[in-house]
């Protein structure tokens, strides 16, 4: 499974201004062409938009239910992505800081996401997706925010058609607003953008989640093409991560 493993180019792990890693051709071309030349396309049409921007996501909970409705390497890639063996590796990327989590490493029960009989038992899960973006010129499907605080990790593959020639569609990294966040964990007045990862192809970049990442995605240009991405997330299923703030310092 190394060579489907996103982490296998990994070189270093940033932590300014949060922990996060950005690895350029996360994998080997054949696996990265047979993926891009494989997308559930037509599948991803057939969701319900979760936005006002129409974004299409499809989650591994019915992509299992469907029965191998991907090809076999899609499969064997979201298999391994919501593995423990996974997991780990992003516990340990992430050791100085996966070492303080609420939870210890050891003590953590990761849900088997093919087989829900145990549940009850587990603490923590992963989850994939496919998310689809349809091509929006000049305004940011993702304005700067947090995630949700029972998250741990995320992680985001770049897979982009070869024939897009769109700038813009960036991961923006930014420095931690002053002000308070709304509800939805969205800053009224964002930090600076400090880093961006491209929107290119085999592009992957994960951060360790917690109450200061702050992100977001630039605004495309002469966009035809939709905006692919695929996200692994690792989760607590009861307890938060951390507890989000009404309002924080700079």
């Amino acid at each position: 499974m190394t060579d489907l493993c996103v982490l296998q180019n990994l070189k270093e792990v940033s932590q300014d201004p949060w922990p996060h890693i950005i690895i350029k051709n996360a994998l080997p071309e054949k696996i990265h062409n047979e993926l891009i030349n494989t997308l559930p396309d037509e599948r991803l049409n057939q969701q319900e938009p979760r936005d006002h921007h129409n974004k299409l996501t499809w989650q591994a909970r019915d992509i299992i239910a469907e029965k191998q409705p991907i090809s076999s390497i899609w499969q064997e890639f979201m298999a391994y992505h919501l593995s423990r063996d996974f997991f780990d590796k992003v516990l340990n990327v992430f050791e100085p800081w996966s070492k303080k989590l609420k939870i210890s490493s050891d003590k953590i029960k990761l849900q088997d996401r093919y087989s829900l009989k145990d549940s009850y038992q587990a603490n923590c899960y992963t989850d994939f997706s496919f998310v689809k973006h349809p091509p929006i010129n000049d305004v940011s499907n993702r304005t700067p925010h947090t995630d949700n605080e029972k998250e741990i990790y995320a992680g985001l593959l770049y897979l982009k058609y070869p024939k897009d020639e769109s700038t813009g569609g960036d991961f923006c990294i930014h420095k931690a607003g002053s002000l308070a966040m709304n509800s939805h964990r969205v800053y009224d007045c964002p930090g600076p953008i400090v880093k961006s990862c491209p929107y290119e192809s085999n592009n992957f970049v994960m951060f360790w989640n917690g109450r200061d990442t702050q992100h977001s995605v630039s605004a495309r240009q002469n966009a035809t093409y939709p905006r692919w991405s695929i996200n692994m997330i690792g989760r607590f299923m009861g307890t938060r991560n951390w507890t989000m703030p009404t309002e924080r310092k700079a």
